[in-house]
């Protein structure tokens, strides 16, 4: 098997396997994993507490033993003893949360759901003790559950981001610098501005700057979506995040560390909070006035019913006030009805555990397309192949030459070529010696054919290619030429592909009435797109950036599907944002969901389900806020019971939770 040369190290282009880009070691990775485990492991815990109140529940419901018996005292203390427990040793981060609230003179849903966990407890407690009314220890179990499961979510995706993005930063955070006449590697927190900065083929540029010697390809799709590497010279500009496929290079540091290019856009991911969801946001408003308006009408109807008919009464009515307020459809039928629909995208092909998505696909007016690697595969297909006519009758032999050639190397081209000439070389290609990288231009090898060139025009900067150019059909396209014995014997022309379904997927998002735009840093795509498509090219991350933060400012509720390091800063900006599955580890990290498969003809599907949703959710914020109020009227008058609060309470929650299931 031939060895492959010129291989720019996997990091640069890797890609992960799954949602998330952490991989198994990584020490972020693993203190993640170790404090989602803990959650999990709280949740479960709570889940057992909450199974076993509910059968010591039905117990006591079917065979009550006599008040002030041992057996009473033995079922009611341990139902109490192991709700105390969910709240001293799982309900921490709960509580705090609720105490921060408070701190901060501020309204939030873990104030609603403190105030019916203890609600629960205490009426329970006061039934308990009183031997009137049922019990509802578990209560406080589910609450704690509920709570955590939703914590998690948030938590976990954001904590993946700024892992990844960590390990990106490691990954550039060195250079070899010019030092007292010698190289030596060094970190980048000791080069400044001024240094010479050397990079060889198959290096990573660590630092924005100036090429002051050398020539050759620079792959730079990540940072800019140029599809193809460029070739940078003396003069030229690189930056850190970009490889050298071929070349040496001296580069001038012209940004300290911090101020590269790639520490802006890698900032933009640390600075990129949790935001919460629209439906969200709606539970917070209603909470804002709900929540003061439940602490009180619990405070009053125990100050009336003390004062009417003693504190038993006191404690009964009031709990059932805080029982009948439990935030069924906010902490419960919603993140239900969130993570349905979760479910629901990703049999559709789009993969998120942030429930932010289902309110961003469902009011977006706006999605911004990166080109490269997402409208389009990323890679290049030879759309036309041009022989000499001399070389017609032994074009096996000829290409089986260049496929021996092409298939030693890693570059985008070489890849290209292989694949299209793989059918008519079942056996490899022809052998080859001396094989030559030339920087910038191609490569060169001596073959039984003779001496071989393959790349750019200059390669043979005698040979006029004009007449073998007038031939083709095609008029766009990268050419690749292929020079024997100093002779034009062939000529490829490479094109960008789109992705299947690319035109039905733009006619599905105009009918839905969301416009398109892409935003690409290739200065010259050459795609066929629709007339109502807008496309700006040559963008830099920034541009990107601010194009997409004016769409927000417009209230276009804009969406960014993208792949690349260079789209981070814009899918920040957005509402929500997109990967495709192929796309870098920080794309996808940094991304509310990921297109598995890369298929995103399944994005109109996705608009529809989460409008529907959405829908639902709404209705259920409104109807939960009618309930309790109607719910709390009765309870506070003492016609409820802390039983019959019990029961309505879950009767609520089943009849809101199946309403965002159908």
């Amino acid at each position: 098997m031939n060895k492959k040369i010129a291989s720019v190290p996997n990091e640069e282009v890797s890609f992960s396997s799954d949602f998330v880009a952490c991989r198994p070691g990584d020490g972020g990775c693993d203190e993640l994993d170790e404090r989602l485990s803990h959650s999990w492991l709280r949740v479960g815990i709570a889940a057992v507490f909450a199974g076993q109140g509910m059968a010591l529940s039905l117990a006591l419901s079917m065979t009550p033993p006599e008040f002030g018996t041992g057996a009473y005292w033995i079922l009611h203390g341990g139902l109490a003893f192991s709700a105390l427990a969910v709240m001293l040793f799982l309900g921490g981060p709960l509580f705090r949360a609720t105490f921060a609230m408070a701190r901060e003179r501020r309204l939030s849903i873990e104030g609603l759901f403190c105030l019916s966990l203890l609600g629960a407890f205490f009426g329970s407690l006061a039934g308990s003790l009183t031997g009137s009314g049922s019990v509802y220890y578990e209560v406080v179990s589910i609450v704690v559950a509920i709570y955590t499961v939703g914590r998690m979510l948030g938590e976990r995706s954001q904590a993946r981001a700024l892992t990844e993005r960590d390990r990106l930063r490691e990954r550039f955070d060195q250079a070899e610098v010019r030092r007292d006449s010698k190289w030596e590697w060094v970190g980048l927190e000791a080069i400044s501005p001024g240094d010479r900065v050397r990079v060889g083929p198959g290096t990573a540029f660590a630092v924005d700057g100036q090429v002051l010697s050398g020539e050759g390809y620079v792959r730079e799709t990540a940072m800019t979506g140029e599809p193809l590497p460029v070739v940078r010279r003396v003069g030229d500009w690189v930056k850190a995040g970009t490889w050298s496929m071929d070349g040496d290079f001296e580069v001038a540091v012209s940004a300290s560390t911090g101020a590269r290019e790639l520490d802006v856009i890698l900032q933009k991911v640390g600075s990129f909070g949790g935001r919460p969801s629209e439906m969200q946001a709606l539970a917070n408003r209603l909470i804002a006035w709900f929540l003061p308006v439940v602490a009180g009408t619990s405070g009053l109807t125990a100050l009336y019913w003390a004062l009417a008919a003693g504190w038993v009464d006191a404690v009964l009515n009031s709990m059932a006030v805080l029982l009948v307020a439990c935030p069924c459809a906010l902490g419960l039928a919603t993140p239900v009805a969130v993570w349905q629909s979760l479910f629901r995208l990703a049999k559709l092909g789009l993969v998120s555990r942030d429930g932010a998505l289902v309110d961003a696909l469902a009011e977006t007016q706006h999605i911004f397309f990166d080109k490269t690697g997402t409208l389009s595969e990323g890679v290049f297909r030879v759309t036309e192949f041009w022989l000499d006519p001399h070389w017609r009758e032994r074009r096996q032999e000829l290409c089986d030459t260049i496929y021996g050639v092409e298939a030693r190397l890693e570059h985008p081209v070489a890849r290209s070529l292989v694949a299209y000439l793989e059918e008519d070389c079942p056996d490899g290609g022809a052998a080859c010696e001396g094989l030559r990288l030339v920087p910038g231009k191609g490569v060169a090898a001596n073959t039984s054919i003779g001496r071989i060139q393959i790349g750019e025009c200059d390669l043979c900067p005698e040979i006029d290619p004009m007449a073998a150019q007038l031939q083709l059909r095609e008029t766009s396209g990268k050419r690749v030429y292929v020079f024997l014995e100093g002779r034009l014997v062939a000529l490829a022309v490479l094109q960008e592909r789109l992705r299947e379904g690319i035109s039905g997927l733009l006619r599905e998002l105009n009918e839905l009435g969301v416009e398109v735009s892409v935003l690409t840093g290739d200065s010259n795509p050459e795609i066929s797109l629709p007339e109502n498509v807008a496309l700006e090219a040559g963008c830099s991350a920034e541009e990107k950036e601010q194009v997409v933060r004016a769409a927000v400012q417009a209230g276009a509720r804009p969406l960014v599907v993208g792949d690349g390091i260079n789209d981070v800063s814009a899918m920040s900006a957005a509402v929500a944002s997109i990967s495709m599955r192929s796309g870098a580890p920080l794309a996808q990290s940094a991304a509310a969901a990921v297109v598995t498969d890369d298929r995103i003809a399944c994005l109109p599907g996705a608009i529809l389900l989460s409008r529907s949703t959405r829908q639902r959710l709404r209705g259920n914020l409104y109807y939960a806020a009618g309930y309790n109020l109607f719910g709390m009227g009765l309870a506070a008058t003492g016609f409820l019971h802390p039983v019959i609060a019990a029961v309505l309470m879950l009767i609520s929650s089943f009849w809101v939770t199946v309403r965002v299931l159908q």
